[in-house]
């Protein structure tokens, strides 16, 4: 932001800093007089000063003052100019939290004869509401009531206002700003204006939660991640890259196979993970085609993104789709997570919670510098009081507008646990099989360690699971650009053979390493997300040797790791048939060639798609295990290691025992049986129905083959 010729900023209670550019005053200043609310207290005298070829810089000591927020304080100087005093360090104080809190609904609260308008803005000393009504030429500027105790300002505003647009002119130290209600449920194109919205309307729109199959056990979901315009953007959908887009069904490929909705469903996988579909400030909403992003620079947490609906300055429309596209998906049966970034903005100084309210919402450093741990610019304070209620009223509205299943945490390593408790404990009452999981990453935010949402937090947070690197690390190879060449087990680095083992039981056990997690279902199990390189890139990288054909076999085994292995599998758009972003670590912004979900691959690795969809259910089948043998699924697996630094994982269970061979090596080898097994599972997909019973099985390179022996069963001949 561009300096005022002279500023006043309180440094804290009794230490005021003066900034006066020479084109403002060449001469020293000797002294300014102090006002609160147009009342004069005293006369202040500068105790040093410094000063440079364009400016002075004056230190003022004050003495016996209590500063108010909500009350304006200015300076005069000598010659009569009055200078607000920026007072927001009292936004850090642990006192200006504890006293400014509201428990009531924030926002426009609509009913058919009224609105209530109610925003939180301590420091404010004047609030204008600028209404427009639908229809109506007349812009209304209607002055909000501020309630001193609790630092909201509130107006009713009688009538119908359903699609009434509004902003807020906020005043704070003497400086008016318009800015869009933070807790706008809907915006107009580009987030000028926000919209008042009727949510019966809303709630018309049916969500066929009664489509979902019964659901209890985090460890029985299988988790796909999409972006809403990645899976339709390279098709011929009407709507292409939108909610409506993705919510359309029967398009298939020039091959006869499924396209958006109805290749995630094919997948039969449980749940799918949007990406952000909050809105999000780097795409023309007029223009979408001519930019792209992944959606985690947040803008405004409550209101869908605009560049996903058809038109952006409908006041319902986006709204409307979304729901409509959470409706559609779960009519296919499958259940909706949402991708949420809790952990910064875009941009902290032009966003309306800074303006609102200064120096709170944001996590600053003891010199007073903003807290990054999230390495864009600032980290948001999830311990104030107003900011965790935020947080919550956001994942229960979503949950209330648009019947969503579950929560992804962007960086939930800055969000603090008792955040993360009381958002649970919420939601749970809302919708009792609510899933959490999110990056427990351990960053360098300005927040105690034993209060991150850390995966080294994992014990006080066991409704919570975590994205498990180590995971991620030990079964393809480090992932970050430095070590791109780095392999992994399943990439051809045997040595990780033990950490294989660990990763495979969850990373609950000390086995190798020790435990990262109080039990497997906190493990999310992954080797590609949205960051970092695709599997495919990351596989052709380190692998420089294979033949592609090879590296499609390495897919196979990566994935068929993920769906096994204690916890939840996790998998990224097109992990399942290879696809490439050209070796771009982070395609965030890189456009839809680069992101789309490629169809045309999918055309011609039919193969691998049959194999993940087969693979997918076939790993389905331990859900019906009885819940004692299912929730207790680590202690029933056991390890043996084969030639060429495979491994044997045996799966013992009441009625059968089963056995899955990881050959990560180039080599194939002969493995020699106690009884005849029933081959049911290998590089085809599944074959249990062949009938192919053996005691000696070649084990075929780059292969994983699944074997069961049922314990009641007659052996064969």
């Amino acid at each position: 932001m561009e300096k005022a010729l002279i500023q006043a900023t309180a440094k804290s209670s009794n230490v005021i800093e003066v900034y006066v550019n020479k084109d403002f005053s060449s001469f020293a200043l000797k002294y300014f007089n102090l006002y609160e609310n147009g009342k004069y207290l005293c006369q202040v005298t500068p105790v040093s000063m410094s000063e440079s070829t364009s400016s002075y810089i004056y230190t003022v000591v004050v003495k016996g003052i209590n500063y108010v927020p909500g009350l304006s304080y200015t300076l005069l100087t000598p010659h009569n100019f009055s200078v607000p005093v920026d007072i927001g360090f009292l936004g850090r104080t642990k006192e200006f939290e504890a006293k400014y809190r509201y428990d009531g609904q924030l926002g426009a609260i609509y009913a058919s004869d009224k609105t209530i308008f109610r925003v939180f803005s301590p420091f404010a000393t004047r609030i204008v509401l600028n209404l427009k009504r639908k229809g109506s030429s007349i812009d209304e500027c209607l002055n909000l009531v501020h309630d001193m105790n609790t630092g909201v300002f509130s107006l009713t505003v009688t009538g119908d206002l359903d699609e009434a647009r509004y902003t807020y002119s906020v005043t704070v130290f003497g400086k008016t700003q318009e800015i869009v209600d933070p807790y706008a449920y809907s915006l107009d194109s580009n987030s000028q204006h926000a919209f008042v919205i009727n949510p019966e309307r809303v709630k018309k729109v049916l969500t066929f939660d009664d489509c979902l199959p019964a659901f209890s056990d985090r460890m029985k979901s299988i988790i796909y991640e999409c972006d809403v315009r990645d899976m339709t953007s390279l098709t011929s959908i009407p709507d292409k890259g939108t909610y409506k887009g993705l919510s359309q069904t029967g398009y298939k490929t020039k091959t006869n196979e499924p396209i958006g909705l109805d290749y995630l469903a094919s997948l039969g996988v449980t749940h799918v993970q949007l990406q952000p579909v909050y809105d999000f400030q780097t795409i023309d909403d007029d223009h979408p085609s001519n930019s792209y992003n992944w959606g985690y620079d947040p803008a405004f947490f409550f209101a869908p993104e605009g560049s996903y609906c058809t038109d952006p300055n409908d006041p319902y429309e986006r709204v409307l789709e979304l729901r409509e596209l959470i409706g559609s998906l779960h009519q296919k049966g499958l259940r909706v997570n949402l991708d949420m970034v809790f952990n910064h903005v875009f941009s902290e100084p032009y966003n309306s919670l800074s303006v609102l309210v200064p120096q709170y919402t944001f996590r600053y450093n003891g010199d007073q510098t903003l807290s990054n741990g999230s390495g864009c610019g600032n980290d948001i304070e999830s311990r104030n009081y107003m900011v965790r209620k935020l947080i919550v009223d956001c994942l229960v509205h979503f949950i209330d507008f648009y019947d969503v299943d579950g929560f992804r945490f962007d960086l939930m390593g800055i969000i603090d646990v008792d955040t993360l408790k009381l958002a649970y404990d919420t939601l749970k009452k809302i919708k009792p099989n609510i899933m959490f999981y999110g990056e427990g990453w351990d960053l360098w935010t300005n927040l105690p360690a034993d209060q991150k949402g850390s995966y080294f937090n994992a014990d006080k947070l066991p409704f919570c699971s975590f994205f498990n690197d180590r995971f991620r690390d030990v079964v393809k190879g480090k992932s970050s650009g430095s070590e791109i060449l780095v392999k992994g087990y399943l990439s051809g680095d045997v040595n990780y053979l033990d950490g294989f083992k660990h990763v495979f039981l969850g990373s609950s056990v000390a086995l190798a390493f020790p435990p990262m997690f109080t039990e497997p279902g906190q493990s999310v199990n992954y080797v590609e997300c949205h960051d970092n390189n695709t599997l495919f890139d990351k596989l052709t990288s380190c692998c420089v040797d294979d033949k592609p054909e090879e590296i499609l076999k390495r897919i196979k085994m990566c994935n068929m790791a993920v769906l096994l292995a204690c916890g939840i599998p996790f998998f990224h758009e097109g992990q399942e048939i290879g696809h490439s972003k050209g070796g771009l670590a982070n395609s965030y912004n890189s456009g839809d060639k680069v992101n789309g979900f490629d169809y045309s691959l999918l055309n011609s690795r039919k193969n691998l798609y049959y194999f993940f969809c087969d693979a997918v259910k076939f790993v389905k089948r331990f859900y019906t295990l009885p819940d004692s043998e299912y929730d207790n699924l680590a202690t029933n697996i056991t390890f043996e290691n084969l030639p060429e630094g495979s491994v044997k994982i045996n799966y013992n269970f009441n009625d059968f025992t089963m056995f899955v061979i990881f050959n990560p090596s180039k080599k194939s080898f002969v493995y020699s049986f106690n009884d005849y097994v029933n081959l049911v599972f290998n590089d085809s997909g599944n074959v249990e129905k062949s009938g192919f019973y053996i005691r000696m099985a070649i084990i075929n390179s780059l292969s994983v083959n699944i074997f069961i022996s049922h314990k009641t069963s007659v052996k064969k001949d």
